[in-house]
C-alpha cells in the first residue's frame, strides 16, 4: 500500500500538469485575441477609420503585453505610429479644404499625438515628421488669425511656431506683418524682425521667404519716408531711404523719392544724382519714367541749366506728368519749339 507521501507527491504532479495545461490554453486564447485585434485593426485602417483603428491596436497591444505575445506586440509598435501620423495628415488636408482656426487646431493636436507616439515607440521618422509639420501649422494659423485681425492671437501662434522651430524664417517674415499692424510707428522694431527673416533664409536656402522679406522691407522704408517727407521731417525720410539699398539695391523708387526731397529742400545737384540713378534702374517704359524726368527737370531749372532742364520735361510729359510737365515746357521755360496750344 502507497504510502502518505506518495500519493501526495502524486496529486502535486498531476495538479502541476493540469496548470500547465491551462496555462497552455490561456496563452493560446490569448494569442487568438490578440492576432483578431489586430487583424481588426488593421481593417479598420484599411478603411481610414483611423480613430477606431488606433483604438482597437491599442486593445490588441495590452493584450499582447499581459500575455508576453512578443511577436504581435512587435507588429502592432510598428504599425500603430505610423495610423497616428496618417490621421495627422488627413486633420491637415481637412485643414486645407476648409482654412479655419478649429481645423488648424484639429491638425495640430493630431500631428502633437503623433510625435508624442512616435517618442512612445521609437518611431524616429514619425517624431521627426511630425516636428517638422507642427511649426507650419502654428504659422499657417497665425495667417487666418491675422487676416481676421486677431493680432494678439496671431503673434502667440507665430511664438509657438518659433518656439518649436528657431530658425523658421518665415515665422519671422510674418512676425514683422503682425508687429508692423500691431505698432506702425515703430519701424525700428519690424526692420529688426525682416533682418532676422533674411538672416535665416539666407542660412536655409530658402530663396521665397528672402526675397519676400527683402521686398516688404525696402517698401515699408519707402512708404515711412514718403510720410514723413509729407509732415517735412526731411531728414528723417532721407535715413530711411539710404536704408532702401540694403534690401534692394535696384529698387528706382527709393532714389527717386530722394530726388524728390532733395529738389524740395534745394539741393539741386544731390536730386540730379539721384534722378539719374532711379533713370538708370527703372525698367518700366516711358509712363513710369516720366515721374522721374520731372524731378530730373526740376533740378536742372533750379541751377539754371535750361536746355537739360527742357530736354528732361519733354521726357517727363507723359501719363500723369504730361499736364505740370506741359506747363514747364510752355510757360514757366518757354522751351524752344513749344507754344501755350501745347506740345510740339
Amino acid at each position: 500500500m502507497k504510502s502518505y507521501s506518495q500519493i501526495l507527491s502524486a496529486l502535486i504532479a498531476l495538479a502541476l500538469v493540469i496548470g500547465v495545461v491551462q496555462t497552455a490554453d490561456a496563452q493560446e486564447d490569448a494569442r487568438a485575441e490578440a492576432v483578431t485585434l489586430y487583424n481588426e485593426a488593421q481593417d479598420l485602417a484599411g478603411a481610414n477609420q483611423l480613430e477606431d483603428a488606433i483604438e482597437t491596436y491599442r486593445a490588441a497591444l495590452d493584450v499582447a503585453n499581459d500575455n508576453e505575445l512578443e511577436d504581435i506586440s512587435e507588429r502592432i509598435v510598428r504599425q500603430l505610429p505610423r495610423v497616428y501620423y496618417s490621421r495627422a495628415t488627413r486633420a491637415f488636408q481637412q485643414y486645407q479644404s476648409e482654412r479655419t482656426i478649429e481645423a488648424a487646431d484639429r491638425a495640430i493636436e493630431r500631428f502633437t499625438e503623433a510625435r508624442e507616439a512616435g517618442e512612445e515607440f521609437n518611431d524616429d521618422q514619425v517624431v521627426q515628421q511630425s516636428t517638422r509639420a507642427l511649426p507650419q501649422l502654428h504659422y499657417l494659423k497665425s495667417t487666418i488669425q491675422f487676416r481676421n485681425e486677431d493680432l494678439d492671437d496671431a503673434m502667440a501662434s507665430l511664438d509657438e511656431a518659433l518656439e518649436l522651430n528657431p530658425n523658421y524664417a518665415t515665422a519671422y517674415y510674418q512676425r514683422a506683418i503682425v508687429y508692423k499692424k500691431q505698432n506702425p510707428e515703430d519701424i525700428d522694431q519690424t526692420l529688426a524682425y525682416y533682418d532676422r527673416a533674411i538672416e535665416l533664409a539666407e542660412q536655409t536656402g530658402d530663396d521665397r521667404t528672402l526675397g519676400n522679406a527683402r521686398s516688404s522691407a525696402a517698401e515699408e522704408l519707402i512708404y515711412r519716408a514718403v510720410n514723413l517727407k509729407d509732415e517735412s521731417r526731411y531728414s528723417r525720410a532721407i535715413e530711411l531711404l539710404e536704408k532702401v539699398d540694403n534690401y534692394d539695391s535696384d529698387n528706382p523708387n527709393a532714389h527717386y523719392r530722394l530726388a524728390e526731397i532733395s529738389n524740395t529742400r534745394g539741393n539741386f545737384e544731390r536730386a540730379i544724382e539721384h534722378a539719374n540713378r532711379a533713370l538708370d534702374l527703372e525698367t518700366g517704359g516711358v509712363t513710369d519714367r516720366a515721374k522721374i524726368y520731372f524731378e530730373l527737370g526740376t533740378a536742372y531749372k533750379g541751377l539754371n541749366q535750361q536746355s537739360n532742364a527742357c530736354s528732361a520735361f519733354e521726357n517727363a510729359n507723359y501719363g500723369d506728368f504730361s499736364e505740370p510737365a506741359s506747363h514747364e515746357l510752355q510757360f514757366e521755360l518757354e522751351c524752344e519749339g513749344h507754344s501755350a496750344s501745347g506740345r510740339r
